[in-house]
């Protein structure tokens, strides 16, 4: 069986993943979305997409998704990351955006990071625009210290966690045929 994993990053929190995953499975062949072509979806058994999470989005995921009349018979993981806490509702939502009720694919959230000094300068002038305007008009909860809010959009936070892959690496060796300790089934 061969495993592929496509990914996009934007600010390297899922690249993070995928070199844990790279190191907990290590034949999987990686492949950034750029180059992405879909005669390597009929070359695998097992194929993983992986991309930031952006108003419930996964970023790239759709171009991968094309290739969906060439999923039948294999095992799709996908995952994203992103900075907001998960719970049935998030996961409801991300998986409504993308249409993914329509696929058969396992999908996995995962906590990711913001850093605005990563992003490209369209989005990082956006988001000092929302910044400086929630502030300067007051839009700001109850509660809200100004300086701490500043400061989550200038300080990088990581919340990426290697922990975070493990169940997804579980299923990943039940589908492959093996137990976590290497042994045939």
């Amino acid at each position: 069986m061969k495993t592929l994993l496509i990914y996009k990053t934007e600010t390297g929190y899922t690249k993070k993943y995928v070199d844990l995953l790279k190191a907990r499975i290590p034949d999987l062949e990686i492949v950034d979305i750029k180059h992405f072509r879909r005669k390597m979806v009929k070359e695998n058994d097992v194929i993983f997409y992986g991309g930031p999470l952006r108003n419930n989005v996964i970023s790239g995921l759709s171009k991968f998704l094309k290739a969906n009349n060439l999923f039948e018979g294999k095992d799709i993981f996908v995952f994203a990351t992103g900075i907001q806490p998960v719970d049935d509702e998030k996961k409801e939502n991300v998986i409504n955006a993308n249409g993914l009720e329509f696929y058969h694919v396992r999908l996995y959230l995962l906590p990711g990071g913001f850093n605005l000094n990563a992003m490209g300068k369209f989005k990082q002038k956006l988001f000092r625009f929302m910044m400086n305007k929630a502030m300067n008009s007051n839009e700001l909860p109850a509660g809200v210290d100004k300086t701490m809010f500043q400061s989550r959009f200038e300080n990088p936070i990581d919340l990426v966690d290697p922990n975070a892959i493990n169940r997804m690496v579980e299923v990943y060796n039940v589908v492959r045929g093996k137990r976590l300790n290497g042994k045939d089934i």
